[in-house]
C-alpha cells in the first residue's frame, strides 16, 4: 500500500494510465480527470493524485460518480441558504469585504467595502490563501515569513469556462444517427488522446492558450427540464490550456474572443452544427474568473494540487489545521485540505476546529 500511495503522489497519470489500458479513448477518458484544474500535461509527475483526487468522490453513495444538481449549481447555496436561514443565520450578499479587522494579534471582524464593520468571535474565509493574507490583511498582521511563503504558492488552473445556449442538440459525428440518447446526458470529453492533452498543454505553455484545447461539454438540460425553454438547451463548457499570463504583453481584455473561436472550432469538429445552434453565450477568462469570483490566477481550486501544497502543507506547512496565524481567523475553503471539489470537506473541517477551539453561538 505504502508503494502505491507513493506512486500516486509522485508518477504522472499517463505512466499510471499506460501500466494498466491500451486503449487511447479508455486513457483519455482518465486522463481528462488528470488535467482537470490543473496547469500540466497527463505526463506531468504528480498529475496521477489529481485524476485519484477527482474519482474520491461519491453521488447517492456511489463512488467515483457525479451527478447535476436539478435547478442548476446555484440549487446547492439555495438550499443550504435555507437550511441556515432557518437554524437563525443571517445572511447577507452583495457586501463584498475590503478587509479583517484585527486588534493585538486577533482577528476580531470584518469591514465591508461601504465602511460597515461586523464583529465576530471568529472569522471564518472561504477565499484562496493568497487572496486572504495579501489583500484581506494588512502586510503588519502576518508574519513577514509567512507572508513570503503564501506569495511563492503556485497559482492559475489554466482554466476557461463558458455557458451556452443552443437552439438544438450537438450532433456529434461519432454517433450520426443520434436521437438524443443518455450519452448526451454525461460528461462528454473532446479530448482523443493522451497526446492530445500533452499538445495542449506545449501550446498554452507556449502560446498561452492551446490552438485545439481540451474541452468538456454538459448539456444538463436532457436532464433537467428547467434549464431551457422546449427544444432548446444549455450547455457549460469546462476548458484547459488558457495562462493567466499571456506571452507577449497580450490582455485577456483583447484575447477573449481569439480563445471562444479556437474552443467553439474544437467543439464544431466533433459536432459540426454547435457553432451554429448557439443562441448566446457567457464566457469566464482566467483573468474574469480572478475579477469577478476571487480566484487569484483564476486557480479554481485556489493553489494547485501538488504534493508541495497537499495534506498538510495546504495552504502551507504549520497551518494545514485550518488555523492562521492570528487568533480567531481559521481558513474554510479549497485553498485548506483536501483541496478543491465539491465536497464540502474544507468547511466541515474548519468548522469542527472552531468548536474545538470553544467557540460557539
Amino acid at each position: 500500500i505504502q508503494r502505491d500511495i507513493h506512486e500516486l503522489f509522485t508518477r504522472s497519470a499517463g505512466d499510471l494510465l499506460d501500466h494498466w489500458f491500451e486503449s487511447d479513448p479508455v486513457m483519455a477518458l482518465y486522463g481528462f480527470d488528470a488535467v482537470v484544474g490543473n496547469y500540466a500535461s497527463p505526463y506531468t509527475p504528480g498529475s496521477a493524485y489529481v485524476l485519484l483526487h477527482h474519482v474520491f468522490g461519491e453521488v447517492n453513495g456511489k463512488p467515483g460518480v457525479w451527478g447535476h444538481a436539478v435547478g442548476g449549481m446555484g440549487a446547492i447555496t439555495q438550499s443550504m441558504a435555507a437550511e441556515a436561514r432557518r437554524l437563525g443565520v443571517h445572511l447577507e450578499t452583495d457586501a463584498p469585504v475590503k478587509r479583517i479587522v484585527t486588534e493585538r494579534g486577533a482577528a476580531t471582524g470584518i469591514e465591508l467595502e461601504d465602511g460597515r464593520v461586523i464583529r465576530g468571535k471568529a472569522i471564518a474565509a472561504n477565499v484562496g490563501p493568497k487572496l486572504l493574507y495579501l489583500k484581506l490583511l494588512a502586510e503588519g498582521d502576518v508574519p513577514a515569513e509567512v507572508r513570503a511563503r503564501i506569495e511563492r504558492l503556485r497559482v492559475g488552473s489554466a482554466t476557461f469556462r463558458m455557458n451556452v445556449a443552443l437552439s438544438e442538440l450537438p450532433r456529434f459525428t461519432a454517433a450520426p444517427r443520434d436521437d438524443g440518447g443518455a450519452h448526451l446526458g454525461s460528461g462528454i470529453i473532446m479530448a482523443p488522446s493522451l497526446g492530445y492533452m500533452d499538445t495542449a498543454f506545449a501550446e498554452a505553455r507556449i502560446d498561452g492558450m492551446s490552438k485545439s484545447p481540451i474541452v468538456e461539454m454538459l448539456i444538463p438540460s436532457t436532464l433537467d427540464a428547467t434549464l431551457a425553454p422546449p427544444g432548446a438547451h444549455v450547455a457549460s463548457l469546462f476548458c484547459q490550456h488558457f495562462s493567466y499570463t499571456l506571452p507577449g504583453g497580450r490582455d485577456w481584455r483583447q484575447e477573449k474572443q481569439s480563445a471562444i473561436d479556437r474552443i467553439f472550432a474544437t467543439v464544431d469538429s466533433y459536432a459540426p452544427n454547435f457553432r451554429a445552434s448557439v443562441l448566446g453565450h457567457s464566457a469566464l477568462s482566467p483573468l474574469d474568473l480572478e475579477e469577478k469570483l476571487g480566484l487569484t490566477g483564476g486557480d479554481i481550486f485556489h493553489g494547485a494540487l501538488g504534493l508541495d501544497q497537499l495534506w498538510a502543507a495546504r495552504p502551507m506547512l504549520g497551518y494545514g489545521d485550518y488555523r492562521t496565524p492570528l487568533k480567531s481567523l481559521y481558513l474554510c475553503g479549497s485553498g485548506a485540505h483536501p483541496g478543491g471539489g465539491v465536497t464540502g470537506i474544507p468547511g466541515h473541517n474548519a468548522a469542527r476546529e472552531i468548536l474545538r477551539d470553544g467557540v460557539s453561538s
